[in-house]
């Protein structure tokens, strides 16, 4: 029987002294577009696509996730939590709501490709934190496809979304 490849268009790192591989659960690669700034919570005309958060939300490519940094103080910790709830609601806007459902959704997506899946989240060994699809992750067929969604939506932003704990 043959092994599936779900790597699609992205080069997951290997197990090295810089990258620890945990099985706890898979990691998923998106790569979307969308407006953005949409304060009005309405789709996009030509589509109407929301993300549903499978898992954790670990980072997008070009704004990174603030730093967790070895907190000395409640004050600290809490300015964290503060500074990653903001980074979360750029993407899931309700997520601190109390409806379920609503909490779990995306904001709306003009476009949005599963573009490769790992069975195992990847984690950094030298820093607090998970590993994060880039461009330079995506094999050349997905730096076509990233270009072909960046061409297809000119005005849109387009961006590598990265969740793992599935």
């Amino acid at each position: 029987m043959l092994k599936e490849d779900n790597s699609g268009f992205v080069m997951f790192p290997n197990h090295n002294k810089f990258i620890s591989k945990l099985d706890t659960g898979k990691t998923f690669i998106y790569v979307s577009a969308f407006d953005p700034r949409d304060f009005t919570n309405s789709p996009y005309i030509l589509s109407n696509i929301q993300l549903v958060m499978p898992g954790t939300f670990v980072s997008d490519d070009i704004i990174q996730r603030p730093l967790v940094k070895n907190q000395l103080s409640i004050d600290d910790l809490i300015k964290d939590q503060m500074e990653n709830d903001e980074y979360d609601s750029l993407y899931f806007p309700n997520l601190s709501g109390k409806d379920n459902y609503n909490r779990i959704m995306s904001i709306p997506m003009t476009s949005c490709v599963c573009v490769g899946w790992s069975e195992f989240t990847y984690e950094f060994r030298d820093r607090i934190g998970f590993w994060n699809a880039t461009f330079r992750d995506l094999t050349n067929e997905g730096r076509k496809l990233y270009y072909s969604l960046k061409k297809l939506h000119n005005n849109k932003e387009v961006r590598i979304l990265t969740f793992n704990n599935i």
